[in-house]
């Protein structure tokens, strides 16, 4: 397991400098209080993207995820939540803002769109908190929907 401050983390010269961003960025304020996205977590990287993280051995939705057939790994995270980073993106403007550095250990979602990552976690958490909800979003029950 790499430090939690690496996920999510580039080299400087691998970052998109967005041009609507002054140079050098202002430092940004994390708005989410942890107690809202819990397990989960953000780590900032100044001045250029936020991870948010979840610690796979801690075991969350663990339960949920084996009544779907899966193991709640973070291949099952990253799919959960492409699910959501679908509904984000069609409610809100931008594709590609979000990207993954998950390992076995860690899930990790991050983007240099550090507001909207925020809303994503929120979104994420709160996804997590129906098991119905969880298929929706991993695509599991969808062909029942159609019959």
């Amino acid at each position: 397991m790499k430090d939690f401050s690496q996920y999510g983390n580039r080299p400087d010269d691998q970052w998109e400098m967005l041009p609507w961003i002054p140079d050098p960025r202002p430092p940004f304020k994390i708005w989410v209080k942890p107690e809202q996205i819990a397990p989960f977590f953000l780590i900032p990287h100044h001045p250029y993207a936020i991870s948010l993280l979840l610690k796979i051995s801690d075991g969350f939705r663990t339960e949920e995820f084996r009544r779907l057939g899966l193991s709640g790994s973070c291949g099952d995270w990253e799919r959960l939540v492409r699910g959501v980073i679908r509904e984000f993106e069609e409610n809100n403007s931008g594709v590609d803002l979000f990207h993954f550095d998950s390992d076995e250990d860690v899930f990790c979602v991050y983007s240099q769109y550090i507001d909207d990552l925020m809303l994503l976690s929120k979104m994420i958490r709160a996804a997590c908190d129906n098991e119905k909800t969880m298929g929706t979003y991993l695509g599991i029950g969808e062909v029942e929907h159609e019959k």
